[in-house]
């Protein structure tokens, strides 16, 4: 199953590679979507749809809240995680796809089409770059990087985030913001940052990135030390090291101790 879904998520960063696209908004004036993601959608439900019967299919355009509902096998893609990068042509994009099960994610597949970087993982066969296992990092939060956003689509609860940032950057080495959610949990997963947190992502954002993450022997997940959760948006929190997380989550919790929205 994953040697197919990766050679489907391959073939679909092919047609990321036009740059003939037209541009809308989705009802907030940093919120894009091109042709081309709707394109890439299309191609990935075409493929992966009929890999196993009767499983859902919810994507970031045109998805409807009944499907991320149910509790049927579900794919959750982004057909373009970094959609504005993609339009700047910045080559800081990717395609995730995540199969999720009884509330779980099992199968993940991150591709980044413009380094031909193929992340994948299974649930319980560990987590790979290109085929080669990969291994969170070992650093200590001294030596961490902190990947973080400021929550674009609201931007009333940005503060929370400055001052969580302000809390990490004191304590950490230093911090990235590469506008994609599913490159920086991926890059987590291989050691190349080691923390990671954001007030507001979307199923589809981190859906493939989760099992990568944990197959990379990381930690990843919400307010309150709950497990991830794939049918609504949540503050994502992650780390390299037990440790790490339960210090990330502390300093996260005492400026978020519930979560601020159910949508």
């Amino acid at each position: 199953m994953i040697r197919q879904v990766a050679e489907i998520v391959r073939e679909a960063g092919k047609l990321m590679q036009n740059r003939d696209f037209s541009v809308s908004k989705k009802g907030n004036i940093s919120n894009n979507v091109t042709t081309v993601d709707y394109t890439v959608q299309e191609y990935l439900k075409s493929r992966l749809v009929p890999l196993i019967s009767g499983c859902a299919f919810v994507g970031e355009e045109n998805f409807n809240e009944e499907s991320m509902e149910s509790d049927l096998c579900r794919w959750i893609v982004d057909p373009i995680d970094g959609t504005a990068n993609f339009i700047r042509d910045m080559a800081l994009s990717a395609i995730s796809v995540g199969l999720v099960k009884d509330g779980r994610s099992v199968l993940g597949v991150v591709y980044d089409p413009y380094r031909d970087e193929m992340f994948h993982a299974e649930e319980g066969k560990g987590a790979f770059l290109n085929n080669e296992p990969i291994r969170v990092s070992d650093r200590s939060f001294e030596q961490s990087i902190f990947c973080t956003a400021f929550s674009l689509y609201n931007k009333d609860y940005a503060k929370p985030c400055i001052n969580i940032l302000e809390k990490v950057y004191a304590e950490c080495d230093d911090m990235r913001r590469l506008g994609s959610a599913a490159l920086e949990l991926a890059y987590l997963a291989c050691g190349r940052v080691d923390l990671y947190f954001e007030m507001r992502v979307f199923p589809w954002d981190f859906a493939a990135s989760d099992i990568i993450v944990r197959e990379a022997g990381g930690y990843i997940g919400t307010i309150g030390n709950k497990k991830t959760v794939f049918n609504r948006p949540i503050p994502l929190i992650c780390a390299n090291t037990k440790e790490n997380y339960e210090h990330l989550m502390r300093i996260v919790y005492d400026e978020i101790p519930v979560i601020p929205y159910s949508r």
